[in-house]
C-alpha cells in the first residue's frame, strides 16, 4: 500500500503545523511560570526590606 505523494506532504505539514503548536504552548507556559516566580521573588524581597528597616 503505497501512500500518494500529496497526502505525504499533507502530513508532513500538519507534523510541521503541530510542532510549532506544541512548541509556542511550551514557550507560554514557561513565560506564565517565569512571571509567576518573579511577582512571588519580588513579594519576598519586599517583605525582608521592610523587616529590616
Amino acid at each position: 500500500m503505497m501512500i500518494d505523494t500529496n497526502t505525504l506532504v499533507l502530513y508532513v505539514i500538519l507534523g510541521a503545523v503541530l510542532g510549532i503548536v506544541w512548541s509556542l504552548r511550551k514557550i507560554y507556559t514557561l513565560e506564565r511560570n517565569i512571571a509567576v516566580l518573579d511577582i512571588k521573588i519580588e513579594r519576598l524581597l519586599e517583605h525582608k526590606y521592610k523587616r529590616k528597616k
